[in-house]
């Protein structure tokens, strides 16, 4: 049985390294950019559920016009260059006050994934607040080339 766990013990000393080495991450674009950059954010982008939403081209941008209660500007969503940047909102679901914000904190590739952190404000306890339906989201600009898939990390906050 000692041996064993000897065995054990050499093989993750050898392997581990091996295994680590494999994990490529890239926190900036071949020509040095950010991979992501905020270019908007709004309390009303019309996105009842929280989540993301990936646009990947400027055809799709219409589908943001047909959002109810949207009052998201579109403009800076349509002057991206769609063949060096694509669009992903952030957010938050529909909430029942103001005072909820999301904000792009950083980015990183990770083994093909894009990783996106976003600090999440919400209203300070016993602080007034509108009464109002709101649908908070960020608009983010992503590179669009070098991973496969988009994972939203929430950033740590303390008050």
């Amino acid at each position: 049985m000692n041996r064993l766990f000897q065995f054990l013990a050499v093989v993750i000393v050898i392997v581990s390294p091996l295994i680590s080495g494999c994990i490529s991450t890239q926190t900036e674009t071949a020509s040095g950019a950010s991979l992501a950059r905020q270019i908007s954010q709004s309390a009303h982008c019309g996105l009842t559920a929280p989540g993301h939403l990936y646009l990947e081209s400027r055809s799709e941008v219409s589908i943001l016009e047909t959002l109810p209660e949207r009052s998201l500007p579109l403009d800076p969503i349509k002057m991206i260059d769609f063949s060096q940047e694509h669009v992903v909102l952030v957010a938050l679901g529909q909430k029942r006050t103001g005072g909820f914000s999301v904000t792009l904190v950083g980015s990183k590739i990770v083994d093909q994934q894009l990783e996106l952190t976003v600090l999440v404000l919400g209203p300070e306890p016993e602080s007034l607040v509108t009464q109002v339906l709101t649908t908070p989201c960020a608009v983010i600009a992503v590179t669009a080339a070098g991973w496969n898939t988009i994972r939203i990390l929430p950033a740590e906050y303390n008050r």
